[in-house]
């Protein structure tokens, strides 16, 4: 009855929840570290409202792992729009591929190649390019330090080229036996502007049903302190996510 009740409360925070935001990639959380094989996740949202407005939105996101001793490979496809009345007021692309290098001891030496693409929120296209260093702490914390290269164009066509720091930190908090709290920090400064940086917080219940069958509700913040023109420096979200394993 418990599980059953906390089934029907998350169902209940999706429907209201999702209308809201989209969720943030959360990368960390859909990463298996530490496991060797390979492993498929596929998750999603769909919302429909008929009446004075016609609202249709829906998420499709798709991750792989392909884990071996000494190399853990990761790749993250996300696609999702937005409409009222037929017409388009929200979508984004993404795509991600990051390699991580093991060896015997700490750190380990990961790279990672990503493109967005957000022309409602302002940019046109965002590329970025990263390598660095990635620490386990404890049993469950994980934290990461490196340099990335940010290739970003505005809805103007005006192209900026960063170099930034980069770092994250991720740590999970087992509630229950199927519940885990999910929070990941990336905090991402420009290395010749000290007034230019990048941060995200990502908070994140996951509500595990079964082996393969997963609910999360997640908060997120995302700020910029030199967005594309027109733009707002922060954003939030909360957003419910159903996700399946095919492991």
């Amino acid at each position: 009855m418990q599980k059953l009740n906390k089934v029907f409360l998350f169902l209940f925070l999706f429907f209201t929840s999702s209308l809201f935001s989209e969720a943030i990639v959360n990368v960390e959380d859909l990463r298996r570290d530490g496991e060797v094989g390979f492993f498929a996740n596929i998750s999603g949202s769909l919302s429909l409202s008929r009446g004075n407005r016609n609202r249709d939105s829906f998420s499709l996101q798709s991750s792989f792992d392909y884990n071996l001793d000494n190399l853990e490979t990761f790749v993250v496809l996300k696609r999702s729009e937005k409409k009222i009345n037929k017409n388009n007021y929200d979508s984004a692309t993404l795509a991600h591929l990051r390699l991580n290098f093991l060896f015997d001891s700490d750190p380990s030496l990961e790279t990672f190649i990503q493109y967005s693409k957000n022309p409602f929120r302002k940019f046109n296209k965002r590329e970025l390019l990263g390598i660095g260093a990635r620490f386990n702490i404890g049993k469950s914390m994980k934290a990461g330090i490196g340099a990335i290269n940010e290739n970003e164009e505005d809805l103007n066509s005006l192209s900026d080229n960063t170099l930034r720091v980069s770092s994250y930190l991720h740590n999970e908090f087992v509630i229950e036996e199927n519940i885990i709290f999910d929070l990941s920090a990336f905090y991402q400064p420009s290395i010749a502007r000290l007034n230019d940086f990048k941060a995200t917080l990502i908070g994140q219940f996951n509500f595990q049903i079964n082996n393969s069958f997963k609910i999360s509700v997640q908060y997120n913040t995302f700020y910029d302190s030199r967005p594309p023109s027109d733009a707002v420096k922060r954003e939030e979200g909360l957003a419910t996510l159903f996700s399946y394993s095919f492991n």
